[in-house]
């Protein structure tokens, strides 16, 4: 484990390393048989020279358990868990004939937000929307709805930035010559 972190540190944070070459052991640790020594590890990690793409994976993989164990991340995947199931039960409750998928009739009773865009929502244009179609049409969605609100963002940051440097290009009154007069 704290190989694990010490590689993740050296190769997410490359300055931390004293060069891109391989380090020779005694510059790391003194002993190198001491494996209980923590350098020992950063010695033997030192001692590799890793490619772009072993260290692409690294990150990678730093990262995903980094996602895995943090509190946050688990609760937002248990939200979309949930959303899931739901979304999977309002599919099941409107499917009828049980034949797994939805036709317009069955949309437009059970769903009828769906049924505005069923033409969209169906891809494969079979007439009929199955759970994949319903996901994906969701996914898509919500896709542009984080680039809208990304845009907006952008927006709104250049029109503060904008404003700021208005004020920093008007003259600046000085409170002495104010008060002098």
């Amino acid at each position: 484990m704290a190989l694990l972190v010490v590689l993740g540190a050296v190769f997410i944070f490359p300055s931390l390393a004293v060069s891109n070459t391989a380090l020779e052991a005694s510059d790391v640790a003194p002993e190198l048989d001491d494996t209980d020594d923590p350098r020992y590890g950063l010695g033997k990690a030192l001692e590799y020279n890793f490619s772009p793409v072993d260290r692409a994976r690294l990150r990678k993989a730093l990262t995903d358990f980094a996602r895995n164990n943090d509190p946050e991340h688990i609760k937002i995947k248990r939200q979309r868990q949930l959303m899931r199931n739901s979304l999977k039960q309002r599919f099941v409750g409107c499917n009828n004939d049980l034949d797994d998928s939805l036709d317009r009739q069955e949309v437009t009773e059970c769903l009828p937000q769906v049924a505005r865009h069923f033409n969209a929502v169906d891809v494969d244009k079979d007439n009929v929307i199955t759970f994949d179609e319903l996901e994906l049409a969701q996914a898509k969605w919500s896709k542009r709805h984080r680039a809208a609100e990304a845009k907006l963002e952008a927006q709104r940051i250049k029109a503060v930035e904008a404003e700021i440097k208005k004020k920093a290009a008007q003259p600046k009154e000085s409170k002495q010559a104010g008060t002098m007069e």
